[in-house]
């Protein structure tokens, strides 16, 4: 493998303002939805902001297993891994945007935000027509 794919996979995540995010419902199956990256690092870790009352959450609060893929022109970031819920004040506040006043109109402390953040297990990178895939 060449250990520069990882390097562009990471940039390329950077520069990627939604992600697909897949979580397991409660009979089994995959359900993927579009997501807003929130302030993206790389391949290790994604945080995503919700609702608590949403299906994401609520099918992550009974399998914790998902999915998230970035996909910008040809290239392709898939990352498998474990989500958790995230209420604590400082990881909301850390990762508040201004926009998502239209959705938590209470702010960074509203009740009604929450966080997802997905930690990575597994990695499959096609970049610049070159594939990897390995464990974190």
């Amino acid at each position: 493998m060449n250990p520069g794919i990882t390097e562009k996979a990471n940039k390329i995540i950077k520069t990627c303002s939604v992600a697909y995010f897949g979580v397991i419902d409660e009979d089994g199956y995959p359900n993927v939805s579009t997501v807003s990256v929130l302030k993206p690092e790389g391949i290790h870790e994604a945080y995503f902001g919700t609702g608590p009352e949403g299906n994401k959450v609520k099918h992550l609060q009974k399998n914790s297993r998902a999915c998230v893929c970035y996909h910008k022109g040809g290239d392709n970031i898939t990352l498998v891994g474990e989500a958790e819920i995230c209420t604590d004040q400082p990881t909301k506040s850390r990762l508040w945007e201004s926009w998502f006043i239209e959705h938590f109109p209470l702010g960074e402390t509203d009740p009604n935000y929450c966080i997802i953040k997905f930690t990575t297990k597994r990695v499959s990178l096609w970049v610049d027509n070159e594939s990897a895939e390995f464990k974190l």
